[in-house]
């Protein structure tokens, strides 16, 4: 009972990690205009770059610790300063195919989601064969491991909410994420 009980309380924390940084996102798009991996690198974005790490550097104006991209339940560690952040010190995926005018798009969660299809490009944060994507025959192959919260995951999504989300849950958040139909492939990149 004890260890469930810890187990909720990092999971909660976890949720509201991703609640800050899907803030920190809608505050960059508001001081940028589009979310970072569609702001080039040169003007402050990350667009282009294939860590996603860096796409955490550049809301480091909005993010008060580099703890708030390491889920509490994750054995990696914390890294010293935002600046000293690497892909070992990040827990959670970037939704890279999202675009502001997606609300219902997956921003940021767990990195323990696994069935998507490797290897890909996204057009939309110009990567080419890193991008992780659920396209429609990928998305029931979703589904969360047990590396971080026991076959459960959180992410927030692009209206700023954050979830607790079942395996169920985040194939229906890929259904219906807007994706444009003649490219609906909902990619993602992970640490």
């Amino acid at each position: 009972a004890l260890a469930k009980a810890k187990e909720k309380a990092r999971r909660l924390k976890c949720v509201s990690n991703l609640r800050q940084l899907t803030v920190a996102m809608h505050t960059y798009i508001s001081d940028n205009g589009k979310y970072p991996w569609r702001v080039p690198a040169g003007e402050g974005g990350s667009q282009r770059n294939t860590n996603v790490s860096a796409t955490f550097k550049a809301l480091s104006n909005d993010l008060a610790t580099p703890t708030i991209v390491l889920c509490p339940s994750d054995t990696r560690l914390a890294a010293n300063s935002l600046t000293t952040l690497r892909e070992t010190n990040v827990s959670y995926f970037l939704g890279i195919e999202s675009k502001e005018d997606r609300a219902g798009a997956p921003l940021v969660g767990d990195r323990n989601l696994e069935g998507g299809r490797t290897k890909r490009d996204c057009p939309v944060a110009m990567v080419n064969k890193v991008a992780f994507e659920f396209t429609a025959a990928y998305i029931p192959r979703a589904a969360w491991t047990n590396t971080l919260h026991r076959y459960v995951g959180n992410v927030s999504i692009g209206d700023a909410g954050a979830h607790m989300v079942t395996t169920k849950q985040i194939q229906q958040i890929f259904w219906t994420s807007g994706d444009d139909p003649t490219a609906f492939n909902n990619h993602l990149l992970r640490p």
